[in-house]
């Protein structure tokens, strides 16, 4: 009986070795080929084969032994072995469980190879695209007929490339389908970021630098600069790239669900958080331009209130001290000149008769009338200084009554601004909550999906036996293409949609993860029985 399980394992190894190393050969060509098209060159390539082995391991190895299984079962079947072991009086389950313990070996390999080597592969892989799309930027400076290129937000435009430079370059960055600057240059050269390989440096020469505002109120502002050191990221940042759970190994991926788990307990969840995030983004944007415009009203009424309750008040007080003392000084003034008019009229009284000195007569006269001039001088001066002093004091009170209109339009202001920072806040929530249930669930979906991939190798031992118990004949082709029929139209369009709908939300995340195993499983069991009661 020990001999039985050890000739049908030998069996399927010997129709596994081959299938695998066929399929594994296809994949790894075939990401090769997309790879080389997305510019990798072939020295970074031939670096990449151990981990491009690695990544196609799991993703061959369950249609590999569905394949082995089912031309193990087929030749079982053809060659009449079944039949003699019914015959030997041998239980059907002494042949079918050493597959099915083989296929449980093989979902624990194929686990261990998705959460272990798969997202350090994709890992370097997406780290030398990165470095391969600012290579082919720089190529395409020196190369392209088009003499333009585009890296979001950055839009670059030369007239003629000579000796290593760029000539005539425009650069415009856009921010909120706006420009936000513009950079005219002579001349310009551009070479790798030895520091931040997902970013190239461009050093323009003899530049016009043009600032935007992104409001709509905002006046351009023009600098000349000699020389002008601009970034422009080709790819996203690895950094950022790698924190996904796709490129997370077990444990850190483990650890960043239990983080996730503990920022969200007891948070409210959202039926779909990619579209409540997005709404919220937008709607924060428009807070963000409504409060930009109130802060701008509110530092021009804050200046205004400065103004009308501290600098305008001090101005006219200190007009109001001097007239004041002016007015003093003059009616002190005014009352010395009526006291010598007075004395003047008087000697004038006294000097009337025959006896009187004509030419001190004369001099009297004339004094008077000076002092009459200066008394009505003095007096149209005293006029003045109090029409200026009612002046400044009814400025004054202007200035106290405007103080207390623009006092209350700033409370006003301030109480809009602190109601809009509240929305914005709460906004702000949504979009953490939304992005923290969004990392949660995509941290989610990836665990089931690498489990379910993994188990579907025993899914498909479960589905293999009885098919390979049908046919009467035990082609290799035969076996391949109802392999593939099984993969490709049974289990991965299962595991595709509800990975879209767990994503969507429309769907819980095990169920539709899961459903590709469980239709599998499904259809196995039911061909299993109706195999073994023929």
């Amino acid at each position: 009986m020990k001999k039985l399980p050890a000739y049908i394992l030998k069996n399927t190894l010997k129709s596994l070795i081959p299938a695998f190393i066929a399929l594994v050969s296809l994949m790894v060509i075939g990401v090769c080929m997309q790879l080389l098209h997305d510019g990798l060159d072939v020295v970074r390539l031939s670096s990449l084969l151990p981990l491009l082995l690695a990544y196609c391991v799991p993703m061959v190895l369950p249609a590999a032994f569905l394949t082995a299984v089912i031309m193990t079962f087929g030749r079982l079947s053809a060659d009449n072995e079944l039949i003699a072991v019914r015959a030997a009086g041998i239980p059907l389950f002494s042949v079918i469980h050493p597959v099915l313990t083989a296929g449980l070996v093989l979902s624990l390999v194929v686990a261990y190879f998705q959460f272990e080597t798969v997202p350090r592969a994709r890992g370097a892989i997406r780290a030398l695209r990165s470095q391969a799309l600012k290579q082919i930027l720089l190529d395409k400076v020196a190369l392209s007929w088009r003499r333009q290129f585009a890296f979001p937000p950055a839009y670059v435009e030369y007239a003629d490339f000579r000796d290593g430079k760029m000539l005539d370059v425009v650069v415009l960055e856009v921010q909120q389908d706006r420009p936000r600057m513009v950079i005219t240059a002579a001349s310009a050269t551009v070479r790798g970021d030895a520091e931040q390989p997902d970013t190239v440096l461009f050093e323009l020469n003899d530049c016009v630098v043009t600032h935007f505002d992104v409001q709509e109120s905002a006046e351009p502002r023009t600098i000349a600069s000699q020389t002008v050191r601009y970034f422009v990221r080709v790819a996203p940042k690895i950094e950022d790239v790698l924190a996904s759970p796709h490129y997370l190994t077990l444990i850190p991926l483990l650890k960043d669900m239990q983080q996730l788990r503990l920022k969200m307990a007891n948070q409210p969840r959202f039926p779909d958080p990619d579209q409540a995030r997005k709404e919220a983004l937008a709607k924060r944007q428009k807070l963000d331009a409504w409060l930009a415009e109130l802060t701008k009203t509110l530092a021009a009424n804050d200046s205004k209130l400065l103004k009308y309750s501290v600098q305008e008040p001090s101005r006219q007080q200190q007009v109001i001290a001097r007239s004041k003392k002016s007015i003093e000084e003059k009616e002190s003034r005014l009352r010395e000149l009526q006291q010598q008019q007075a004395d003047c009229v008087k000697r004038l009284d006294d000097m009337q008769g025959a006896s009187a000195d004509l030419e001190a007569l004369v001099q009297l006269q004339k004094l008077q009338r000076d002092l009459l001039a200066q008394v009505d001088r003095t007096g149209k001066e005293l006029v003045s200084l109090r029409a200026e002093l009612a002046a400044a004091q009814k400025a004054l009170t202007d200035a106290s009554a405007r103080a207390v209109d623009y006092r209350a339009q700033v409370a006003e202001l301030q109480q809009r601004k602190e109601a809009l920072q509240s929305q914005r806040d709460d906004v702000t929530k949504i979009v953490w909550l939304a992005t923290g249930q969004s990392d949660m669930d995509s941290a989610s979906i990836w665990i089931h999906k690498r489990l379910a991939q993994g188990l579907s190798v025993l899914a498909f031992a479960l589905v293999g036996i009885p098919l390979g118990m049908l046919p009467s004949r035990r082609s290799f082709m035969v076996a391949f293409g109802m392999s593939f029929g099984v993969v490709l139209l049974i289990f991965y369009p299962f595991l595709i949609l509800g990975e879209i709908a767990a994503e969507a939300g429309t769907v819980p995340i095990v169920p539709a993860i899961w459903a590709g195993d469980a239709v599998t499983f499904g259809i196995g069991a039911v061909l299993m029985v109706w195999v073994l009661r023929r």
